[in-house]
């Protein structure tokens, strides 16, 4: 029913999401404390990957199953003030606005990146294991 499309290729298409989710959150953690970015909009804005899942139908193909990263979107949490009236970036007040990033939320999903990148891993080595043993009980 679904011979077109293999558990490898799904499991294939989790890395590949996972590694993108990985990716966003590497920029977060690493703009945690950027107060202006390039393009002069202000502080850094946490970004999150929403991740969708691909339908798999009877004769579907590879590429229109698993798994896909839909967009990134901007987080539109409130930024962080700080009061330093010091700062290049600070306001009239005196504040400064800091990212909206939490350091332990990121890592969290990080985590959380890592074990489904894992699992998806595990599929692809049990996949293999499982061709291995088919060729040996064929070949006895």
């Amino acid at each position: 029913m679904f011979d077109t499309v293999s558990a490898r290729e799904i499991a294939v298409s989790g890395l590949r999401a996972q590694r993108a989710r990985m990716n966003v959150i590497a920029l977060n953690i690493a703009n945690a404390e950027t107060t202006r970015t390039p393009d002069g909009g202000g502080a850094f804005r946490r970004q999150l990957a929403i991740l969708e899942t691909k339908r798999l139908t009877p004769g579907a193909k590879a590429e229109e199953a698993g798994v896909q990263v839909k967009r990134i979107i901007k987080d539109t949490s409130p930024l962080r003030e700080v009061y330093n009236p010091a700062h290049p970036d600070a306001n009239a007040d005196g504040y400064v606005s800091y990212p909206n990033i939490n350091l332990a939320v990121e890592m969290s999903d990080m985590i959380s990146a890592q074990r489904a990148y894992e699992a998806n891993v595990a599929v692809i080595v049990s996949g293999s294991r499982m061709h291995q043993r088919a060729l040996e009980i064929i070949q006895k």
